[in-house]
C-alpha cells in the first residue's frame, strides 16, 4: 500500500532478499481510492496477479482472505516544533478543543477520528481533510494547523505526541490467498513474521 512509510517496508525487503537471493521479488505500489475502495490493491490477489499485499487489516479482508499481523502503527498528534504542545509527552483530546484541526479524509479512519473526539466531547475545529499524510504533515510544519496522523512518518520541523484518550491505532500486516500459502510465498510470509519491525 502506497501511503505506507518506505523505511520498515524498504527494511523488510532488503533483509529478505539478503537472506533468500534465489528467490525473485517484484513490488507494485497500490493505493486505495480513500482507503475504501481497495480493488487496486486486492483485485490482483484474486486474478493470481500478485502473492501477497502489505496493508492494513480489517476483518473484511480476513472474512476473504489468509492474514498475518506484523505491527501496529498508533494515530498521533503532528504539531509544528515550536508548539507549545511539542514539548509534552502526551496531550489529552480535550487540549485539542479549538485547535486547527487536519484530519484524515479515508473513510473509516475520518469517522475513527471524529467519533472518537465527539465521544469524548470535543467539537473539532476542522481545518483541512486529506489523505495524504505527507501533505498534512508540510501543512503543520508550515504552521496551518495540528494533524492527526499515522505515527511512522517523519518531517524536519515537526514533533509527533501522542493522545492517548483517542486510542486509535492501525494493524499492518500480510494479505494473501489462502490457497497460494505455499513454496516462496510460506517463505516471505514466515520471515515477515519473525522480522524486527521498528514501527
Amino acid at each position: 500500500m502506497s501511503p505506507l512509510s518506505s523505511g520498515p517496508v524498504s527494511n523488510l525487503l532488503n533483509s529478505f532478499q539478503q537472506a533468500n537471493p534465489n528467490i525473485p521479488i517484484e513490488v507494485v505500489d497500490g493505493h486505495c481510492d480513500g482507503w475504501c475502495n481497495c480493488d487496486q490493491l486486492f483485485g490482483p490477489l484474486d486474478e493470481g496477479d500478485r502473492d501477497a499485499v502489505l496493508s492494513i487489516l480489517n476483518d473484511r479482508l480476513a472474512s476473504k482472505f489468509a492474514t498475518q499481523a506484523l505491527f501496529k502503527i498508533p494515530y498521533m498528534l503532528a504539531v509544528p516544533a515550536d508548539h507549545r504542545f511539542a514539548q509534552r509527552q502526551a496531550v489529552s483530546a480535550g487540549d485539542l478543543a479549538g485547535e486547527r484541526l487536519i484530519l484524515p479524509e479515508r473513510c473509516v479512519y475520518m469517522l475513527d477520528v471524529t467519533n472518537a473526539l465527539a465521544s469524548l466531547g470535543v467539537r473539532a475545529n476542522v481545518v483541512y481533510r486529506t489523505d495524504n499524510d505527507d501533505r498534512a504533515l508540510a501543512l503543520v510544519a508550515a504552521g496551518f494547523g495540528l494533524a492527526l496522523v499515522p505515527g511512522h512518518f517523519e518531517i524536519a520541523g515537526v514533533k509527533q505526541v501522542p493522545v492517548p484518550d483517542l486510542a486509535i491505532t492501525r494493524t499492518i500486516g500480510l494479505v494473501w490467498p489462502r490457497e497460494r500459502e505455499n513454496g516462496d510465498v510460506k517463505e516471505f510470509i514466515a520471515f515477515a513474521e519473525s522480522h524486527r519491525w521498528a514501527a
